[in-house]
C-alpha cells in the first residue's frame, strides 16, 4: 500500500465528518458506548524507555475508529511514553501497522504522523461501496457493548496499589459490563462500586466463570468485595438489578499470601471420606474462602444412628450442612460470625455428606467432627407417604378430629386425606414440641395446592379456608430434625 494511498484515505476520513454527500458512502457510526474508561488504566506499563523504532509484524492501511470514551495516542508503545493526543469517542484513525510484540497499533492522523494506541480501543471502519444496501452484512455497526461477556471484557490493567478505575452505566438495555484485571501474584484484592442512582451489583468471576466473591446491597449502596486470589487474570460483572444508574469502579490490591493446601473436595464426588462413624466418631481439619467455596466430606452409618456434628474453630463466618445422596439439604447449619454449628439428627443407614462453606467474603480455617450413637427405632408410621396411600381422617366436622404422627429425616412426607360432604369453613391446626414441619391443604383430584402454613421451629401452624364439597390432602413435611406432630381438623356448615 503506497503513502499517496494512505494520504488519500486520510483525506477521505477527515472529510466525511464536513461532506454530507459523502456520508451516505459510510457505515452508520454507533451510537456512544455505556462504558467510560479511563483509557491509560488499560494500558499495560512497559520499561520507561521504549525501542526507537518498535519492530512491525505487518504494514498496513486500515481506516478504524475509536470504540471507548476516549483513547491516546502515545509516542511510544507504551502506557507512560509521551502523550500526542486524546481521542474522543468516534474518532477516524489509519491503523498503518500491527507491531510484533504487545497489543499496540502504529497509527497516523492528521495531527500525529506516527503515533501508537491500545489496539483494544479501535474497530475497524467500514465503507460501503456505491449501491450497497443499508442491510449488507459486511454494514453492520461495531458493537458499542461489546464489553457484555467475559470473552469480550474490557481490559482495566494489572492490579496494585495504585487503583485501576472506570466509569460506566448499565441499564435494562444494557444489563451488563465486565472488566477484566490480571494479578502477578497473591494478591489481597479490594473491589468498590460506587456513585450508583440505582440498583447494581458487581461479582469476581475467574476464567471459568466460577463466583470467587460478590457484593449485593440493596438500592444505591456501594458495593464491595475483598477477597485473596492466586496469580491470573479475573472478571468483574456489573450487573442493573432493574435500575438504568452511573457507576464507578475502582480496584487496588496489595501482597497477600498463599492459602494452605485445600484436602477436602469441592462436590460429593470429590468428598474427603471420613470413614464409618457407627458407635464412633471422625473429625478433621481445612479452610474455606472465596478462592475455596465450598469442603464436601463423606460418612457412613451401617446402623439406625443418633448423629452429632460440630463445626468450630473459626476466625471467620462459615456454615455447614447435611445432605443426602440426591443432593437434598437434611439439616443446616447458620450460626453468625465465628459462633460454633452444632447438628443433630437420628439417621438411617447409608451414605451422607458434609458441606462447609463460607458465609462472608472472608476465608477461615475449621474444625468439622461427626460422631454416631445407637439410636431407637422409629415410631410407628399411620400415614402415607405420597397421596395414594394417605391415611384417612375420618368423619371431620364441627367437633375436631385429632391424630398423632411424626416426619423427619427417614420418614419426610406424610399424608393424610379427608372429604367434605358440605360446604364449610375448615380449620386445620397442627402442633409440635420439638423440629419444624410444615403443611400444605391440596386438592386430591388434581394435587392442587390450596393455602400453606410454614411457620418456623415448633411455632403451631394454622390454616383457614372455606372449602365446597369434595376430598382434599393434607401433606405435612419434615424443614428440619425429627418432629411428632399432633393434627386436629374441623369443619363448621358454611351459611
Amino acid at each position: 500500500m503506497t503513502s499517496s494511498l494512505r494520504g488519500l484515505l486520510l483525506g477521505s476520513v477527515f472529510a466525511l465528518a464536513a461532506a454530507p454527500a459523502l456520508a451516505q458512502t459510510q457505515t452508520v457510526v454507533p451510537p456512544p458506548v455505556v462504558v467510560q474508561v479511563q483509557a491509560d488504566a488499560a494500558e499495560p506499563a512497559a520499561p520507561a524507555e521504549a525501542p526507537a523504532a518498535p519492530a512491525v509484524l505487518e504494514e498496513m492501511d486500515a481506516l478504524s475508529f475509536v470504540t471507548w470514551a476516549s483513547a491516546s495516542v502515545r509516542g511510544a508503545p507504551n502506557g507512560t511514553a509521551e502523550l500526542k493526543e486524546t481521542l474522543p469517542f468516534g474518532s477516524q484513525v489509519i491503523v498503518t501497522g500491527r507491531l510484533a510484540a504487545g497489543g499496540w497499533g502504529r497509527v497516523q492522523t492528521p495531527k500525529t504522523p506516527v503515533g501508537y494506541m491500545w489496539a483494544q480501543t479501535l474497530a475497524p471502519m467500514r465503507i460501503a461501496m456505491p449501491g450497497a444496501g443499508a442491510g449488507a452484512p459486511d454494514l453492520d455497526p461495531a458493537d458499542g457493548s461489546a464489553d457484555d461477556t467475559i470473552g469480550t471484557a474490557t481490559p482495566l490493567g494489572t492490579v496494585g496499589s495504585s487503583p485501576l478505575a472506570a466509569e460506566g452505566r448499565v441499564s435494562n438495555s444494557d444489563q451488563t459490563d465486565v472488566y477484566a484485571i490480571t494479578t502477578e501474584g497473591w494478591t489481597d484484592l479490594t473491589v468498590t462500586l460506587a456513585g450508583m442512582t440505582g440498583d447494581a451489583d458487581i461479582e469476581l468471576k475467574d476464567g471459568d466463570d466460577s463466583t470467587l466473591g460478590s457484593s449485593a446491597n440493596g438500592g444505591s449502596d456501594d458495593e464491595r468485595i475483598a477477597t485473596v486470589v492466586g496469580p491470573g487474570t479475573y472478571y468483574l460483572v456489573i450487573t442493573s438489578y432493574g435500575d438504568d444508574t452511573p457507576y464507578r469502579l475502582s480496584v487496588s490490591g496489595t501482597p497477600g499470601e498463599a492459602p494452605p493446601p485445600d484436602s477436602a473436595g469441592s462436590n460429593q464426588s470429590g468428598a474427603r471420606d471420613l470413614g464409618d462413624v457407627t458407635g464412633g466418631s471422625a473429625e478433621a481439619s481445612d479452610w474455606v474462602g472465596p478462592a475455596d467455596s465450598s469442603d464436601y466430606y463423606a460418612f457412613t452409618i451401617r446402623e439406625r444412628q443418633a448423629v452429632t456434628i460440630g463445626l468450630d474453630g473459626l476466625s471467620a463466618d462459615a456454615d455447614i450442612n447435611l445432605e443426602g445422596t440426591d443432593g437434598a439439604y437434611l439439616l443446616s447449619g447458620t450460626n453468625t460470625d465465628t459462633e460454633a454449628e452444632a447438628l443433630t439428627a437420628t439417621l438411617d443407614p447409608g451414605t451422607y455428606y458434609l458441606n462447609v462453606y463460607p458465609a462472608g467474603s472472608e476465608a477461615t480455617e475449621y474444625r468439622v467432627t461427626v460422631a454416631g450413637a445407637a439410636a431407637a427405632p422409629p415410631p410407628p408410621d399411620h400415614a402415607g407417604n405420597t397421596p395414594d396411600e394417605a391415611g384417612t381422617i375420618e368423619r371431620v366436622g364441627p367437633q375436631p378430629v385429632t391424630v398423632k404422627d411424626w416426619v423427619g429425616f427417614t420418614d419426610r412426607d406424610d399424608y393424610w386425606r379427608f372429604t367434605l360432604v358440605n360446604r364449610a369453613d375448615v380449620t386445620i391446626r397442627m402442633t409440635m414440641e420439638q423440629g419444624d414441619a410444615d403443611i400444605d391443604l391440596l386438592r386430591a383430584s388434581d394435587q392442587e395446592s390450596l393455602i400453606s402454613g410454614a411457620e418456623s421451629g415448633t411455632d403451631p401452624e394454622e390454616l383457614q379456608l372455606r372449602l365446597d364439597p369434595g376430598t382434599y390432602l393434607l401433606r405435612v413435611y419434615s424443614y428440619q430434625g425429627d418432629t411428632p406432630y399432633t393434627l386436629e381438623a374441623k369443619a363448621v356448615p358454611a351459611k
